[in-house]
């Protein structure tokens, strides 16, 4: 297989890190060289060639790709299949001294794997002259990627050292051609070493799968297929773990922001109801003063309000249920003596007798026509005491 090396270790820079541990990093995509078909995952005869000015296409194309280029690990999906959850998308594309790179924005776990060695390659999905539902694209274009641990062609990287080390940690970070699973023989010793690794810890997840498999013979059935599938399921589930968690951070956050409103809108509604009754009191009181002053001016006798001056509101409602009630009752009531108004004397309570009209009002509304006028409780009680006898 032919290799394309670069002439110096290349670092993978984390160039900007999230509170939720999510980041950026940049790192070499697909150097300038001619690639053998057959070791590609596309499979093909005879070799092809990427150029400098294939790569500047790539860039170009990038600017106008019709939708996010997404990032993912081993294995590789179609172009169709590319719709749903993706752990990482490429942010940017530039070339250096023949090389691609890529700014990538990954989720906190597969930055996680990254950072800690689990994945030292990585295969780019690209295509030529490819056609989409609303743009032609001309020339080569980068349709995605995956991280992988059996990559076609190498190129050489460093990860960057951290702040309290030392020392610089040396590993073999390479590139492929691909547009489906990659299949290759050849590894270098880092990366058989990384394989064991991973095949190790894969078999203590399937022992311990097992060992609970003996302790609930219920689910048998379901721990068997969670065996089956563990190998290839594995990484896909941590990512749905991180994707869980956060949207359950984002929902969070949502509730709480929510919570805040109703007790904004709660706090408004009893703001609004304690105006609304202020200004229906005020209304009332208006009101009802206004209904007692025509009648005094009409000549009903003040007696039949007194008490009101202290608080009209409360005493328009110990009485009636209504404005039309009062309106009702006060027209219904007798006026005093014409001629101890006409006379400029104070009038002394003197009244005429009520009319059959006025009487058959009260009766309408309920109350005895006998009781109008009296405005003391001895005055009831002396007529109900009358009406016993």
């Amino acid at each position: 297989m032919d290799k394309a090396e670069l002439s110096h270790p290349v670092e993978v820079k984390v160039l900007s890190r999230r509170d939720n541990g999510s980041g950026v990093v940049e790192i070499p995509l697909l150097p300038a060289t001619e690639i053998d078909l057959a070791h590609t995952a596309g499979g093909g005869k005879g070799k092809t060639k990427i150029t400098e000015g294939d790569l500047a296409e790539m860039v170009t194309n990038f600017e106008v790709f019709p939708g996010p280029v997404p990032i993912g690990v081993s294995p590789h999906v179609e172009f169709g299949d590319r719709g749903g959850f993706s752990p990482g998308f490429v942010n940017a594309l530039k070339v250096r001294a023949g090389v691609l790179f890529g700014e990538l924005d990954l989720i906190a776990p597969l930055l996680a794997e990254i950072e800690s060695g689990g994945w030292r390659g990585f295969s780019v999905e690209i295509a030529k002259n490819l056609k989409t539902a609303t743009v032609a694209l001309v020339g080569w274009a980068l349709t995605g990627g995956i991280f992988t641990n059996r990559p076609a062609t190498d190129v050489n990287f460093r990860i960057a050292a951290s702040d309290d080390s030392e020392s610089e940690q040396q590993a073999s970070f390479s590139i492929c051609l691909t547009a489906g699973e990659q299949e290759i023989d050849t590894m270098s010793e880092e990366k058989i070493a990384s394989l064991e690794a991973e095949i190790a810890t894969k078999d203590e997840t399937i022992k311990g799968l097992r060992s609970k498999e003996e302790g609930s013979k219920g689910d048998a059935v379901s721990l068997e297929a969670r065996l089956t599938e563990s190998n290839k399921d594995l990484a896909a589930v941590r990512l749905e773990v991180a994707d869980t968690k956060a949207k359950l951070g984002a929902s969070e956050v949502e509730l709480e922001r929510v919570s805040k409103e109703l007790v904004k809108s709660e706090q408004t509604r009893k703001e609004a109801e304690i105006k609304l009754e202020a200004e229906e009191n005020r209304t009332l009181r208006e009101n009802a003063v206004t209904l007692a002053h025509k009648a005094i001016d009409r000549g009903v006798s003040a007696k039949h309000f007194e008490g009101m001056d202290e608080d009209p509101s409360a005493w328009f409602r110990k009485r009636f249920v209504s404005l039309e009630a009062m309106g009702q009752f006060i027209d219904a009531l007798p006026t005093v003596s014409e001629s101890s108004v006409q006379s400029g004397n104070k009038p002394d309570g003197t009244e005429h007798t009520m009319s059959k009209e006025n009487a058959a009002k009260l009766e309408r509304m309920g109350l005895n026509p006998k009781f109008a006028g009296k405005t003391s409780e001895n005055e009831i009680l002396a007529l109900r005491a009358a009406d016993k006898e």
